[in-house]
């Protein structure tokens, strides 16, 4: 992995600027441009191959993509440049996942062999060269120019349609984050303890309210969403961890007894993890 340049930093989310008096256009603009300058300021963070820039830049998409989905009623973006940011998010996640594993899980784990460490950072490595040849080419150029275009022209407004563009900011942004707090509370009315995925579910509604109060300043519930983010995130990590480790096995079939048995402590530690977190969704969110 190349070392960062003195100029390859990572750029965290800047506050959304919203006119008191706007029209919801205006607001989703802002949001909207909010997301791009963040992914454009990461670009050389990334291609040095900078962990916190990937990362920020993989927050970049996952915010845009949530703006998107609440809007979704009005065909925000064109289904093939909205592909693009999808795929392109998936790859930021795959290297995302390895940085994770080496930065939070395996010394959460009490550490590993040295053979197993090396072939992590091996293949942590691997996703972000990969992420880097990804980003100078063909389809993430393609995705980069649709998503100027996309933004520079407002090409989501469709005079055909009806839409909420003109109407005011704040009361469209209330009626948003009021449907994305509903799906939370679905996503908790569904919570079945045989079925551990409705938690992954839970923790994208999550994500997607938590996006939507800070795009649009409303404030209420925004602890409770940060640490309910971090309590289902480090389970969705577990579970990751546990494919990765799997993976390493492929790699080192000859410390297979080591990654055995690491994943068996990581498949307790769900086990003991999971229950808790159901109670802590019934009960607070």
């Amino acid at each position: 992995m190349s070392t960062p340049t003195l100029f390859a930093h990572s750029v965290a989310a800047a506050p959304v600027d919203i006119r008191r008096a706007a029209r919801f256009g205006e607001a989703f603009e802002a949001v909207a441009q909010n997301c791009l300058a963040q992914f454009r300021g990461n670009l050389p963070g990334v291609l040095a191959g900078d962990i916190e820039s990937l990362h920020q830049m993989r927050v970049s998409v996952r915010r845009l993509r949530a703006l998107l989905s609440a809007a979704r009623a009005w065909d925000p973006m064109p289904e093939g440049t909205a592909g693009k940011l999808r795929w392109f998010g998936v790859e930021l996640g795959r290297a995302r996942n390895w940085d994770v594993f080496l930065g939070s899980t395996l010394p959460g784990l009490g550490g590993s062999s040295q053979p197993v460490e090396a072939m992590a950072r091996e293949l942590a490595a691997k996703q972000h060269i990969h992420i880097q040849h990804l980003l100078q080419g063909p389809r993430c150029k393609a995705l980069l120019d649709e998503l100027a275009l996309w933004s520079g022209e407002r090409l989501w407004r469709d005079p055909a349609r009806i839409q909420p563009w003109d109407k005011d900011a704040r009361k469209v942004s209330r009626s948003l984050v009021r449907q994305a707090r509903e799906r939370v509370a679905k996503r908790v009315r569904q919570l079945d303890a045989a079925q551990p995925g409705g938690l992954h579910r839970l923790r994208i509604a999550v994500k997607k309210e938590r996006y939507m109060r800070e795009f649009f300043g409303v404030g209420r519930r925004l602890q409770l969403l940060s640490e309910a983010q971090e309590k289902l995130g480090k389970l969705n990590d577990s579970r990751i961890a546990r494919d990765l480790l799997r993976t390493l096995q492929d790699h080192l079939p000859a410390h297979a007894a080591e990654l055995s048995f690491m994943e068996g402590l990581l498949a307790e530690r769900l086990d003991q993890e999971l229950p808790k977190a159901f109670r802590f969704a019934r009960h607070k969110l």
